[in-house]
């Protein structure tokens, strides 16, 4: 993963978001249409769990805007 997120006390869950930003950077850097719907339907869908020492919300959050304008 390219972006590092600050852990905070109650935050998202780790593993989670960084599946989905992977798959959102992968899809990015393939070029590939069907890739990047997926890597869009999963930032869209995505609902991740509220857990101990995770990642801040508002970064991971504004981190998936920008992957989905990326993927537009």
């Amino acid at each position: 993963m390219s972006r590092d997120f600050v852990v905070v006390l109650r935050g998202y869950n780790r593993v989670e978001v960084d599946q989905v930003v992977a798959l959102a950077e992968e899809a990015l850097a393939s070029d590939n249409s069907v890739s990047r719907a997926a890597a869009r339907t999963a930032i869209n869908e995505a609902k991740f769990s509220m857990v101990l020492r995770g990642y801040d919300r508002s970064e991971v959050d504004q981190e998936l805007g920008r992957l989905l304008q990326g993927l537009g």
